[in-house]
């Protein structure tokens, strides 16, 4: 009987092993986390893109108050992410379609930069916390823009809880203009969020905003959010809600995604 044969048998069995064994000993390459978009809900997590990565979120909204009709194209938001907490952000203008009974006003608005950061991780009871600070930019068509900029600053908590619940909270204060008149505009919310499943997420919120301009009221929201992921790098998001002025009730409605590259 030929030894070569049994020889290259065992040699063949040796490599195989080793080659397990260096497979076995060397990590897999880390997935990313799914997408995640921040189109679902007013109140923010002080979640942040990832470092390379860039994450495209769009949409489309409705508000109707009495005999006048809002309309919001784009609502287009691109994230980037340049550090392992840090991303940064820009709004591109929407194209704004207001309704009346007088007549219609309609035309781009005004798009924004910013950057958002996560200073700390949740651990136990104690919150995650993060910030973000934008500003917008006049890029508008008169009529529709805010003609200055209007920069604005969010502190962000949140909570992880048991059972895939999560309680989060904001508050940001913006240095607002309009007609030339400059006031500050402050708006506190809270939000729960519950995941529904691994690839879906609803938040209910309420905020409460108020103005220093004369003659300003109180708007109070409620809205209630739902997001589905239909692929790793995919979610679309659907919203409802309604803001209450002096007694007033606009109801308000939108849809949109988020992508991820």
């Amino acid at each position: 009987m030929n030894a070569r044969f049994p020889l290259r048998g065992a040699a063949c069995a040796a490599v195989v092993l080793v080659s397990g064994a260096c497979a076995a000993a060397t990590p897999p390459a880390a997935r990313p986390a799914p997408v995640a978009s921040s189109r679902v809900g007013m109140t923010k997590t002080t979640a942040t893109v990832a470092p390379g990565i860039v994450q495209l979120e769009a949409g489309y909204s409705r508000a109707r108050l009495d005999q006048r009709t809002r309309h919001a194209f784009g609502e287009t938001l691109l994230r980037v992410g340049v550090a392992p907490r840090t991303e940064v952000r820009a709004s591109l203008s929407s194209y704004m379609r207001t309704v009346t009974p007088t007549g219609t006003l309609e035309g781009l608005g005004d798009a924004s930069v910013g950057v958002k950061h996560r200073l700390r991780d949740p651990d136990g009871w104690v919150p995650a916390v993060g910030f973000m600070a934008s500003t917008t930019l006049p890029t508008g068509h008169d009529g529709i823009s805010a003609g200055g900029f209007q920069p604005d600053v969010s502190g962000l908590v949140e909570w992880k809880l048991p059972h895939g619940l999560r309680a989060l909270g904001q508050g940001t204060w913006r240095d607002a203009v309009a007609a030339g008149d400059r006031y500050g505009l402050t708006q506190l919310s809270a939000a729960g969020r519950s995941n529904i499943g691994k690839n879906a997420v609803a938040q209910l919120e309420y905020a409460h905003v108020t103005s220093t301009r004369a003659g300003a009221a109180d708007v109070s929201h409620l809205r209630a959010t739902g997001g589905l992921r239909l692929t790793p790098s995919l979610q679309v998001d659907g919203w409802a809600g309604r803001a209450t002025t002096a007694g007033k009730h606009e109801f308000l409605f939108g849809l949109g995604f988020a992508q991820r590259w």
